[in-house]
């Protein structure tokens, strides 16, 4: 069939390509088990998304019991999967590890079998609780340092030393100081250190999107996603590059991370602008940052999404709703860079046999969407849990997949599916323990407290100067942490601040939550733009710095979202449209003086104009937009008649 033609096209366009997908990436670092143990993976794979579901949707099971299980199985499977250098055997784990892993499962789960004990002991542990309790610890940041690098864990480390030897630190940040029985208590037997907010939103929220998502993938949804981007954009100037913002944007209704958005999207997408004439560097750098954005793209977002509306004490569905402007607002400021970019440079457009009919693919494909439509009814109209609403969209996806035959789900490949959503989940469970441990002394110490106090005296009251100091400490701990563990840290120490200030608690929490995305994207280490780049064969270093300013639009929506909330839709309508309005307009100013383009080359003086006038109109009040908005409409309005009268002189000397 036409359609079947037109993916393996792309999939042999692709396959000249040195694509790195995000799995590949880990598999430098992860062991391919064989044999028993690999039955041993699919047996904790399983039996984890099993207890995950069952939970979910009938099963009513104490809370913690439910972290600890979720926990020591993730940590069991760290133990045998990652190695402890690179030199560690490939294929199977070491005597060691599973000495490791038996330790980690059985010092998890303690807390869970014996609660009720230590609930009785009124907070007082025994010997064998602080026994168990350090060894947990220790377990958690190995576990850290082989998933996520050291810089996590060795956070979480100097924060434990603060928390011991405060009465040595000298000026704002001396206390008393905590022996490391307290330590121990504050970080295990207590619902504020690895057993806190962080392991209990990746135990209930995180899992069961990750799962319905890998099932959504199973069943062929990515493929739907691309061939609709293909017919939307691929026939308008820039169509591969607006395919992949497109793409991405969808692709992120069902994935919140932003490597596996490059690496699904990417294969098909940067091979296509290549051919049209984009450089590798741009290519890659149009990947990285659309697929950025997949984690801002209601219903799904980052992980850390879950943990923002356990932190404000909110309904999921409100952080869905509030996500959507701000999402279109970033997606459309790449559509209008890389259509001002293909009209600059004169690139080609797609042919028709490059673009799958639309048609034939909603009646392929389009089957696949409906657990998506469920579960933003569920979430958005009805107003349901996000956990109940997450297990009745995939209970309902396994029928729906049977109603064609492309799609169809069998056991083996639904077990398939529930084995790669756990294995999915390592890496946000690993970072959500690991910041259990720096939210835990953060809380023990008052750190809190004191930093949120000296950010609004660095600031000395200045708004815009704390959302500066909030940005860079925010970029900085985002090169170093993945997003949610930077999330968490920058929720619990700059957010605070930021809501002292007067910033409205939901946009202090967006603020946060955008830098710690855009960190990923920020060079010198974009980690996205690495992987992308192993894709399109550019320059990993020229690929991110493309990126970052392909990215401005999205280092300037945290702060539009504070001085216009209602961009999160709060507040009248009335005056949502004419935020939307003036932020439309400034990011057509953004994009054009950015590209120094727009319906014709723009002038040095004029681009500098437009850059000034673009900040008053994305971050000013109703003041800014009286001044710059009359002030772009003229230099568009100039470059339109410019345009029209070259054409006439044009039309004039061909006749």
């Amino acid at each position: 069939m036409f359609l079947d033609k037109i993916i393996q096209k792309r999939k042999q366009a692709a396959s000249g390509y040195d694509a790195k997908t995000e799995d590949d990436v880990e598999t430098i670092k992860k062991r391919v088990l064989t044999g028993f143990w690999n039955k041993v993976q699919w047996v904790i794979c399983i039996s984890l998304a099993c207890f995950h579901l069952y939970v979910a949707g009938v099963g009513k099971i104490n809370q913690i019991n439910v972290m600890t299980t979720h926990l020591a199985g993730i940590l069991a499977l760290i133990y045998l999967v990652y190695p402890a250098t690179p030199k560690s055997n490939p294929k199977r784990p070491t005597p060691l590890d599973v000495v490791l892993a038996l330790a980690a499962f059985c010092a998890t789960l303690y807390v869970g079998v014996f609660n009720v004990k230590i609930t009785k002991q009124f907070g007082i542990p025994t010997q064998t609780d602080l026994i168990m309790g350090a060894i947990c610890i220790l377990c958690v940041l190995e576990a850290g340092r082989r998933v996520l690098g050291k810089a996590l864990p060795l956070i979480g480390i100097i924060f434990i030393l603060y928390a011991r030897l405060g009465n040595f630190v000298p000026g704002i940040f001396h206390h008393g100081g905590y022996d490391f029985k307290n330590i121990i208590k504050a970080l295990y037997i207590s619902t504020e250190g690895i057993f806190g907010t962080p392991i209990d939103t990746s135990s209930s929220y995180v899992i069961l999107f990750i799962l319905f998502g890998a099932i959504m993938a199973e069943i062929g949804m990515a493929q739907l996603l691309n061939n609709v981007s293909l017919a939307v954009a691929g026939k308008r100037v820039g169509g591969p590059a607006k395919c992949s913002a497109v793409a991405s944007a969808l692709m992120g209704t069902i994935s919140g991370s932003t490597t596996a958005n490059v690496a699904t999207t990417g294969v098909m997408v940067i091979p296509l602008m290549k051919s049209v004439g984009y450089s590798a560097e741009y290519a890659g750098a149009v990947t990285t940052v659309s697929s950025a954005g997949g984690q801002i793209m209601p219903p799904v977002m980052g992980a850390a999404a879950f943990l923002m509306a356990t932190f404000l004490g909110v309904p999921y569905s409100e952080i869905v709703i509030a996500a959507v402007i701000p999402a279109i607002l970033y997606y459309l400021c790449i559509w209008v860079e890389v259509h001002l970019r293909a009209q600059n440079k004169g690139l080609k457009t797609l042919t028709n046999a490059d673009i799958p009919s639309l048609k034939l693919t909603l009646k392929q494909y389009g089957h696949m969407a409906l657990p998506l439509f469920i579960l933003l009814y569920l979430l958005c109209i009805r107003s349901m849990s996000a956990i109940y609403s997450a297990w009745i969209a995939i209970v309902c996806a396994i029928p729906i997949s049977f109603l064609r035959k492309e799609s169809r789900l069998s056991l083996k490949r639904l077990l398939i599916a529930l084995r790669t959503g756990v294995m999915s989940v390592i890496s946000v469970c690993c970072a959500c323990a690991c910041a259990g441990i720096v939210v835990g002394m953060i809380n023990l110490t008052g750190f809190a407290v004191v930093f949120t106090n000296n950010i609004f005296s660095l600031s000395h009251g200045f708004l815009f100067l704390s959302l500066v100091l909030s940005m860079v400490a925010s970029i900085i701990l985002g090169m170093g942490l993945p997003t949610t563990a930077c999330y968490i840290v920058t929720a619990m120490t700059l957010a605070p601040a930021l809501v002292q200030m007067g910033v409205l608690p939901l946009a202090a929490h967006f603020f946060c939550f955008y830098f710690a995305i855009m960190s990923s994207v920020t060079p010198p280490v974009a980690v996205a733009s690495f992987v992308s780049a192993g894709i399109s064969g550019g320059d990993p270093v020229k690929t991110g710095y493309t990126g970052f300013r392909l990215a401005a639009g999205g280092f300037i929506l945290p702060f539009m979202i504070v001085y216009k909330p209602e961009l999160l839709m709060s507040g009248s309508p009335l005056l949502i449209a004419y935020s939307l309005v003036m932020c439309i307009l400034g990011i057509f100013a953004l994009a054009a003086s950015s590209e120094g383009y727009f319906m014709g080359k723009i002038n040095i003086f004029c681009r500098i104009l437009l850059g000034i006038s673009c900040i008053g109109l994305l971050v000013l009040d109703w003041r800014g937009d009286i001044i710059c908005a009359p002030l772009v409409i003229i230099i568009f309005l100039r470059q339109y008649f410019q345009q029209r009268k070259q054409r006439a002189a044009q039309a004039v000397s061909a006749s």
